[in-house]
């Protein structure tokens, strides 16, 4: 049985998830993008995963550092989530000029997120049109405050 994409990007979108976006720096060049293919793997030793386009041109840098961190988002950050969701290298440039610090790993913590998962990259396998990443989890933070969600192809905020 051959299932159309569009039929699947559609059924898909019917899962509510959160919004990251998952960070890079290597020798002073930054790599960004959002994802919402992101969830935790394992508690001892901790590990996360995260999805990453094939032709994405983060992938460089993620593969490069051998690290990455997850950003979750708040309401307030939608527009970073915007920018972030284009394919475009303005986006990098934008990066360096965003609030952040950094952890262990030296990738990007957005100032204001929600929570940060500070990763080493331990192994990269095949996904189709897509790259799994798997990370294990050298720092972690949260904070407070709502987060940003993505359900039928649209940001959303909790209802109170």
């Amino acid at each position: 049985m051959t299932i159309d994409q569009l039929q699947f990007r559609h059924v898909m979108g019917n899962f509510a998830t959160g919004v990251a976006i998952v960070t890079a720096a290597h020798e002073g060049s930054f790599a960004g993008f959002t994802a919402n293919a992101f969830t935790s793997v394992s508690l001892e030793p901790p590990l996360v995963l995260v999805c990453l386009g094939v032709q994405n041109a983060s992938r460089k840098i993620i593969e490069a550092s051998r690290a990455f961190c997850v950003n979750i988002l708040t309401v307030e950050q939608e527009d970073l989530a915007r920018i972030f969701a284009t394919n475009g290298p303005a986006k990098y440039d934008y990066l360096a000029k965003v609030t952040h610090h950094s952890a262990l790993t030296g990738s990007p913590i957005l100032d204001g997120s929600l929570a940060w998962i500070d990763c080493r990259l331990t192994d990269v396998y095949p996904g189709g049109d897509h790259l799994i990443l798997l990370g294990e989890v050298v720092a972690l933070e949260a904070a407070q405050g709502d987060p940003l969600l993505y359900l039928r192809a649209k940001y959303h905020r909790l209802e109170k």
